[in-house]
């Protein structure tokens, strides 16, 4: 089974399972940044979601998506 382990989006956004995702990802309505890691990728078909801590999950459609790396898991 493959498995997506970073997704780079078109603005040069670079996404890491086990990483912290990049600063100002997901911020607070006062613009405060909220720190989550990327916990795993979901290819849904439409769009890849991107599951991070705090129970955050990101969505981004194919066109935003510039490369994905992805892993075979035996």
């Amino acid at each position: 089974m493959r498995q997506i382990t970073e997704l780079q989006l078109t603005d040069g956004t670079t996404l890491r399972q086990g990483e912290h995702a990049p600063h100002r990802t997901i911020q607070t309505g006062s613009q405060s940044d909220i720190p989550v890691i990327v916990r795993g990728f979901e290819d849904t078909g439409s769009r890849i979601e991107v599951k991070c801590s705090k129970g955050y999950i990101l969505a981004f459609p194919a066109s935003r998506i510039a490369r994905l790396v992805v892993q075979d898991n035996a």
